[in-house]
């Protein structure tokens, strides 16, 4: 389900967006033509969200789970999602589902609704001794992953970028004929500076509201998950 999600633009972004043919643009918080790579090296939550989810989709779990975990460290609440169902499905790495649920709550801790659901349905499946030992993990996965941490390194990356680019929130005028020849994919392409440095993916509270924008709208609140199932130990390589 995560997965798919990851696949979902915002309601207003370009055609572009729903190629599945083209996974290396895909960064649905941000335009098109801001995706560069320098703009990626500030967000490293982003970029390595769009790694990850390229290897995923290329069928090679292993690779993506590195390069979710690193997107989760920067508070990226959709690879700390994926990371959750990998764990609970046992997807690229051994079965675990109270690492799963840990990770989904992780995911679930700005309150956006496709990833508050799936930690309740996650809770609801979990053995009496699974949530104790849940409750016991918890406190450490929190301050690693948290919020309170990750929040911070993505500051620090934003502001190492910022202080190293061409132009600067402060320094952009929107009057200056200036234009900026940068590579998204591999092909050279003209941006607009007040695109590539607009204060809703620099700003550090605008851009936690823009992602709160993308990831609480993602999908209607009220949609069914459906029931977890229970999986036994004999079933997990099923193949079903």
């Amino acid at each position: 389900m995560i997965a798919i999600a990851l696949l979902v633009p915002l309601a207003t972004a370009p055609a572009w967006a729903a190629d599945a043919a083209k996974p290396r643009a895909f960064v649905p918080d941000v335009p098109p033509d801001a995706a560069t790579d320098g703009f990626l090296e500030g967000h490293p939550d982003l970029f390595h969200r769009n790694a990850g989810f390229r290897r995923d989709k290329a069928g090679n779990p292993d690779a993506a789970r590195k390069h979710y975990l690193l997107a989760a460290r920067y508070g990226d609440k959709p690879s700390q999602a994926r990371l959750g169902e990998m764990y609970w499905n046992g997807q690229g790495v051994t079965r675990d589902r109270v690492e799963g649920f840990l990770w989904m709550a992780l995911a679930a801790e700005r309150g956006y609704p496709i990833f508050t659901d799936m930690k309740l349905a996650y809770w609801n499946a979990l053995a009496p001794d699974e949530r104790e030992l849940a409750k016991q993990r918890d406190r450490a996965m929190l301050a690693e992953y948290g919020d309170e941490a990750a929040k911070a390194r993505q500051a620090k990356a934003m502001r190492r970028e910022l202080s190293r680019s061409t132009g600067s929130l402060l320094g952009y005028s929107g009057a200056n004929a200036l234009r900026i020849t940068a590579f998204v994919n591999g092909t050279a392409t003209g941006i607009d500076p007040e695109r590539l440095y607009a204060e809703d993916y620099w700003k550090l509270d605008l851009y936690w509201q823009t992602q709160d924008r993308v990831w609480r709208n993602l999908l209607d609140p009220r949609v069914d998950v459906g029931d977890v199932e229970v999986l036994r130990d004999g079933d997990a390589d099923s193949g079903d």
